[in-house]
């Protein structure tokens, strides 16, 4: 990955796996033993929670019995000196630690009851007593379903008004996937430790870390030298350059030229909004192939495109010969119209953007191929690899990467920290806003997408350019308010990005 993995550490990504593996050594390369490592660690969290709870607030830290509470007696033993009201609640309270100690965790834990604190059950934690809370109950080698009093206490934790602060990882989130496979807190901060885990930043996860900061310890330079991230983030400021500048004596057939292929009967909004957004993606022409009873239609809402009924596939196959790229699927419907259609513009070499009805209508007639561009929901994806949806929830990495070796495909798997898997490698996009939760989003991202091809962008970063602006254009439409925004909002936005303005680092 060369494009958009950027220098910075905070844009790779890495399997739970690789850090379990690696930290010891990077930390050993940077002179540190394990037990500095979780000291190191410790000092981290309360100087993030110092930072947003200044003392003498009231702090109750929840410690499991593993690494990720040794992190969180070290916060409640640095906090108490402070001068914060701590007070511990543990899994196991008041167990006897072995002698000599066995591990750094049990380490921590006598040195807080050797500077008095003490510790109280886990379940008589009542957080709207405290001004925050700090989760360090399990960490990232939990793969499973919580169970017993953890839940009960989690669910007291998600119905309290009280900050969470979590210690690398929420409580109850799969940090290799993002599967919340049962209770989760839902944090405010969570404070990741040593490398980004990259379950953090798609699904549910989302919905559970809060705001996301790295502390890299002190070693994430090492670490990265010694560990190959095979995800990345993309940072806005990489795919910037991606569009060259134009030649003050270009013309419109030197800008591409865009078939958008859709638009049944009373589908036609589908079509105008993949056309619109070509069109201000920059491409130099834009022709849409209808249903005849919609043509009128489609043709009214914006004069600069060509619109063409098409009855008999016949008619479709000089404007597939003229196309610089196709967008296969708004309103596209799965009927016997829609089907011929599919399978007409499907034998032809030009690439093709397959959304909505389109990608219904490849689960059922699969193809594999390098001119294809895939852009499913979950839903869809469920349908294109024969699985549930909850099964693409439950690992949205594997999903992604099983979508581009059955299809052979550019991939994008939508949703929540968006995935893609290209001949540029694997990433995430983990920008966007819930006001993007309306119609038409697809149909929009889908031709600007091919707006992109048409203007000789390579497929993959017309895929993952394409899918960053369309996302930073939802959060500059959601300023205005997340309920109501339509995905025609986006639009004087997209032809801002691709133009060079309003671009950020991401």
């Amino acid at each position: 990955m060369t494009d958009t993995d950027g220098s910075r550490f905070s844009n790779c990504l890495y399997r739970v796996e690789q850090v379990q593996q690696g930290e010891q050594k990077a930390a050993e390369a940077c002179s540190m033993n394990m037990t500095q490592l979780m000291s190191a660690a410790g000092k981290a969290v309360f100087h993030q929670l110092q930072s947003y709870f200044p003392a003498p607030a009231r702090i109750a830290v929840c410690c499991g019995e593993g690494n990720n509470g040794g992190d969180g007696y070290i916060v409640a033993r640095l906090a108490q000196k402070a001068g914060y009201q701590v007070q511990v609640f543990a899994l196991k309270p008041n167990v006897e630690l072995p002698e000599p100690m066995e591990s750094d965790a049990h380490k921590a834990r006598a040195a807080w009851r050797e500077q008095g604190g003490s510790e109280k059950p886990l379940l008589d934690c009542s957080p709207e007593q405290f001004d925050v809370l700090v989760d360090a109950l399990f960490g990232v080698g939990l793969n499973r379903a919580l169970e017993g009093d953890p839940v009960s206490w989690v669910q007291r934790v998600n119905g309290s008004t009280t900050p969470v602060v979590s210690v690398d990882v929420p409580s109850g989130l799969n940090a290799d996937t993002g599967h919340v496979p049962g209770a989760a807190v839902r944090a405010h901060l969570t404070v990741c430790l040593v490398a980004l885990k990259r379950g953090l930043l798609t699904g549910k996860a989302q919905e559970h870390t809060g705001e996301l900061k790295l502390e890299d310890l002190g070693i994430g330079s090492t670490f990265k030298q010694q560990n190959e991230a095979n995800w990345f983030r993309v940072n806005a400021g990489r795919v910037g350059g991606w569009l060259a500048p134009r030649s003050r004596c270009t013309h419109k057939g030197e800008q591409g030229h865009v078939l958008i292929v859709g638009g049944q009967p009373g589908m036609s909004g589908a079509v105008i909004l993949a056309m619109q957004s070509a069109l201000r993606a920059g491409a130099g022409k834009v022709s849409a192939a209808c249903h005849p009873q919609v043509q009128a239609i489609v043709a009214a809402a914006q004069p600069e495109a060509m619109v063409h009924g098409i009855k008999e596939t016949d008619s479709l196959e000089p404007l597939l010969r003229e196309a610089s790229a196709v967008a296969l699927g708004p309103g596209l419907g799965q009927g016997s119209w829609s089907q011929e259609i599919f399978s007409q513009v499907m034998e032809t070499d030009v690439l093709k953007v397959i959304d909505a009805d389109g990608l219904n209508l490849l689960a059922s007639n699969p193809v594999r191929s390098p001119k294809l561009l895939l852009t499913p929901h979950p839903g869809e994806a469920a349908r294109l690899l024969q699985m549930t949806t909850d099964e693409i929830a439950s690992d949205r990495f594997a999903a992604a990467t099983k979508l581009r070796e059955k299809y052979g495909a550019q991939v994008l798997l939508k949703g929540a920290g968006s995935l893609l898997v290209t001949d540029r490698g694997r990433c995430l996009i983990d920008r966007g806003s819930p006001a993007m939760a309306s119609g038409g989003m697809g149909d929009l991202l889908t031709g600007l997408i091919a707006g992109l091809l048409a203007q000789r962008m390579a497929p993959a970063q017309a895929l993952i350019a394409g899918s960053l602006w369309h996302a930073i254009a939802g959060e500059e439409a959601g300023k205005d308010g997340e309920r109501g925004t339509l995905a025609s909002d986006l639009l004087p936005h997209i032809r801002q990005l691709v133009n060079g303005y309003g671009r950020d680092d991401g």
